[in-house]
């Protein structure tokens, strides 16, 4: 739908003279009401479209309202005979009121149409906020206005007051919140009651409304409070606006009978009196419907977002489950009692794989027995290629497969409050069993350079110590030597990375910190200036201490290495236990690593171009400090950090129980 109020957007001449002649034309009507002897007329549907007006208008180009609106309120007066003193006072009153309550509307609510926002006035703050403004605007506009009725006509009294101020409220309430839910209802689309009404019921209602209030009116008891029921009828099953114009029609037919003589409020001595109590009347029906109608909305909006978040759940389950599914490695999560709860696809095969033929109950359970107690079934044999986690699963076939276990428990339980476990069960025995040929040529040939390397390096120390230091011989035999040097710390890393790929591990409970902890032991690899700084609490890991050494040896050593030149070397070192996994976090500000080498460091052999150019290595320190923490059943990343701010290691390990 289209409407030419557009939220926000100047007004267009057509639509602003459209409010000046339906503000003249209501304060016409409004001025036929006045009582014979009184100043004030009974009713003044005017101030709705005031408001209407004022807050159509976009912001900054107020004046373009109330200039005119004082304008029209006076030739609605001018037109029914009013003093001149009354036009000037009414304009002054109009324009003061409508400011009034524009200001506060868009500081107070600056989310609703037409304070700056799309909101809606069907929100229960917006309604009751709404009325405040309101009440506020009027309380001002009836004070201005009786004293201009006092000063035209001298017959101003505290009746003065509130039926000026009544039939403003009135006004307001009825034509503008009537008319910003059409405005509302003509620039977004509103959604329709949950469990709403037909339109064969909507014209029922109509017709039993028009009816059921003309004769409570009519008739001679004072019935006129069962009307309300009409509109809680109408708000509880019908959208708001529409729910809003049958309660306004049916307070006008209530306040028209009451003009007319019908109805208790008609009985009222003063006519004064019985038009502000059936101008109460329609407010209190309208407000009904509203509130009603607010509350209505809003449990349907709970009602919509309870059902998309039902919905979303629903697909990510279903996305969970198929990703479960999908994947290689076999995921079993087990109740508080041990028992199989749930299973994926890769489990279910690895499971048949040891229990062939077995139904998928019984061959989970066993392959649950199998990895949680190996020791029971004599499967727990040490090799050295085996990493911590790694269990050697029989199978009837008299083979056996290696299966990388990792165990964590789940936040949540069941009925009985016991947490859920999840075990991941990767198979890893082609790579364990590949591992130990290239370990163990890795390991002897590593062994057997050792002993021509050492001889070529000792004859070349002699011979740098014979040769006269001023000959021309000197220059290749200190290069020879630095080779030789080089060589033998290839080959000492190359014998650490074999036996930290196939190495056995002998697993404990490692404290990171403290005097007796792994970061203690690395304090003699930083300078009389470096800092190496972690908290006293650090997490205790499960893992084989030589290789806990090894892995912050190398990483705090690389920080000492590559610190920037001329600065000292700044380590911090952070851990956090996460389920079953201690994460831990090695920073330091030296040169970093770029961006594209982030992926590459970890490869045996590979050294940037701008750190082989001022750094000596071999390459193989982040290899071994990979293969360490694969061993353990974890993975190591360089995360990315911004330039210049050093380098970042992040891993972890076996959390100790």
């Amino acid at each position: 739908m289209t409407s030419p109020l557009t939220p926000g957007a100047p007004l267009r001449p057509a639509v602003a003279g459209a409010f000046a002649l339906a503000y003249v034309a209501l304060t016409v009507l409004g001025r036929l009401t006045v009582v014979e002897g009184r100043t004030v007329s009974l009713i003044f549907p005017a101030a709705g479209v005031a408001t209407l007006w004022y807050l159509a208008e976009a912001r900054g180009l107020e004046w373009r309202v109330l200039l005119p609106l004082g304008a029209a309120h006076a030739l609605g007066l001018r037109l029914t005979d009013a003093t001149p003193l009354l036009m000037l006072f009414g304009s002054l009153s109009i324009i003061v009121q409508t400011l009034v309550l524009g200001v506060l509307m868009r500081r107070w609510c600056p989310t609703v149409l037409g304070a700056g926002g799309t909101g809606s006035l069907r929100e229960p703050r917006v309604l009751l906020v709404g009325t405040a403004a309101t009440a506020a605007g009027c309380s001002v506009g009836a004070a201005i206005g009786t004293v201009g009725v006092a000063l035209s006509s001298g017959d101003a009294d505290v009746w003065t007051a509130i039926a000026w101020y009544a039939r403003h409220v009135a006004g307001i309430v009825a034509v503008g919140g009537v008319g910003h839910l059409a405005w509302e209802w003509r620039t977004q689309p509103i959604p329709a009651r949950t469990h709403g009404g037909s339109r064969t019921e909507l014209v029922v209602l109509w017709v039993v409304s028009l009816v059921t209030t003309a004769i409570i009116f009519v008739q001679p008891l004072p019935l006129e409070f069962l009307v309300v029921t009409l509109s809680v009828w109408a708000a509880s099953r019908f959208r708001s606006f529409p729910a809003a114009v049958l309660c306004l029609a049916i307070g006008i037919i209530g306040l028209i009978l009451t003009l007319r003589g019908f109805g208790a409020f008609a009985d009222l001595t003063d006519p004064l009196v019985g038009a502000l109590v059936s101008q109460v009347f329609v407010v209190t029906v309208l407000m009904v419907g509203l509130a009603v109608g607010a509350l209505g909305d809003r449990i349907d909006e709970l009602y919509h977002d309870a059902r998309r978040s039902q919905e979303y759940a629903a697909e990510q389950a279903h996305l969970l489950a198929e990703m479960t599914e999908s994947m290689g490695e076999g995921l079993v999560v087990l109740d508080g009692h041990g028992r199989v709860d749930r299973s994926n696809a890769a489990s279910r095969r690895l499971a048949h794989r040891v229990s062939l033929g077995a139904p998928d109950d019984e061959a989970l359970a066993r392959l649950v027995d199998l990895v949680l107690h190996p020791a029971a079934h004599n499967t727990g044999s040490a090799r050295a290629e085996l990493g911590v986690g790694d269990v050697v699963i029989p199978l009837d076939s008299s083979e056996e497969i290696v299966l990388a276990v990792t165990r964590t428990a789940l936040d949540g339980g069941g009925a009985d409050g016991d947490p859920h476990v999840l075990l991941v069960l990767r198979e890893v025995t082609d790579h364990r069993s590949g591992l130990r040929p290239m370990a163990s040529f890795a390991s002897t040939a590593a062994h057997d350079l050792r002993g021509p390397l050492t001889a070529v390096r000792s004859w070349l120390s002699l011979a740098v110590e014979d040769v006269d230091p001023h000959s021309a011989a000197l220059v290749p035999l200190r290069r020879a030597e630095r080779a030789s040097e080089q060589m033998g710390d290839l080959i000492g890393d190359l014998l650490t990375h074999a036996l930290a790929e196939s190495g056995e591990l002998v697993v404990a409970d490692v404290p990171l910190g403290g005097e007796g902890g792994v970061l203690a032991q690395t304090a003699d690899l930083l300078g009389p200036d470096d800092r190496l700084e972690a908290p006293g609490d650090l997490p205790v890991v499960r893992a084989d201490p030589v290789a806990m050494r090894q892995l912050f040896g190398n990483l705090v050593g690389n920080a000492v290495k590559y610190a920037r030149p001329g600065q000292p070397a700044h380590v911090q070192v952070r851990a956090q236990r996460k389920g079953s996994r201690v994460v831990v976090e090695i920073q330091d500000d030296g040169v970093g690593v770029e961006e594209e080498e982030r992926s590459l460091i970890f490869q045996r052999f590979h050294r940037s171009g701008a750190v082989r150019a001022h750094f000596r290595g071999t390459g193989m320190g982040l290899s071994i400090c990979q293969t360490i923490v694969t061993r353990h059943g974890g993975t190591i990343e360089c995360l990315a950090v911004p330039p210049g701010t050093g380098s970042v290691f992040r891993f972890d390990l076996p959390a100790a129980d």
